[in-house]
């Protein structure tokens, strides 16, 4: 019956290539039921895989090692990377002056509503009777619409200035436009639409969409791959 020494000492003999003495199957079995043995022949593996390595070149090691790829894949990552964000901060820009530019055209706008307002409040030189041309309803329609306008230019110039704020901005822009909308084709099919209205109407939908593009290059267009990717995404089945 073998013992351990003799398996043990058929084994190194068998890492170092030489002859046993003893019939590999039977040594095979032995370790197979042997957890001793095992363990020292697991040990004289690494061992032997340690002294291997130790003993080569350094040029034969090198070839062992896996190459890095981080230089490669960066050098095939970075122009991608540089065109896309060179693309995002020139839309940024030019849609940002774009937003300065209307919310100044809103500020001349409410400007000459104000301005128009100054005849239509004159009193008499008693200071109590109207003058025949005035129209105080019409008057405080035309300050309200300047203010309206005032107040719109201020948010244009905050999401100008902090574009991530234009997402809350969006909504209430885009409702009204819509309700804008409805009113200039009624007063179209009742044939009273002037066109100032069409121009205040055209006006506000270039707000809405120059806001819109700001929300795209800034964020938006991630959040909306993201949600795109969400939506397709497929759930996982349960075992």
């Amino acid at each position: 019956m073998l013992d351990h020494d003799q398996v043990q000492a058929a084994l190194s003999a068998r890492l170092d290539g030489e002859p046993s003495g003893l019939p590999d199957d039977v040594v095979d079995a032995h370790v197979a039921g042997c957890g001793e043995c095992r363990a020292f022949w697991e040990r004289s593996l690494t061992l032997n895989h340690t002294l291997s390595l130790a003993g080569m070149q350094d040029s034969q090691r090198e070839e062992l090692t896996a190459p890095d790829l981080s230089e490669t894949i960066l050098a095939g990552v970075e122009p991608e990377w540089r065109r896309s964000a060179n693309v995002r901060f020139i839309g940024l820009s030019v849609s940002r002056v774009l937003l300065v530019l209307i919310g100044v055209a809103y500020v001349v706008w409410s400007v000459r509503l104000l301005g128009a307002t100054g005849g239509l409040t004159a009193v008499g030189s008693d200071g109590a009777t109207l003058a025949p041309d005035a129209d105080p309803q019409r008057a405080q329609l035309l300050a309200e619409g300047a203010a309206f306008r005032l107040a719109l230019a201020f948010g244009l110039f905050t999401a100008a200035w902090k574009p991530r704020l234009v997402v809350g901005m969006l909504p209430v822009v885009g409702a009204l436009w819509t309700f804008m909308f409805g009113f200039t084709i009624r007063d179209v099919i009742v044939g009273t639409a002037g066109g100032g209205q069409v121009v205040g109407l055209v006006l506000l939908l270039v707000t809405a969409l120059a806001m819109g593009w700001v929300w795209l290059t800034d964020h938006g267009y991630l959040q909306l791959r993201s949600a795109w990717r969400e939506l397709g995404a497929r759930p996982n089945r349960l075992a």
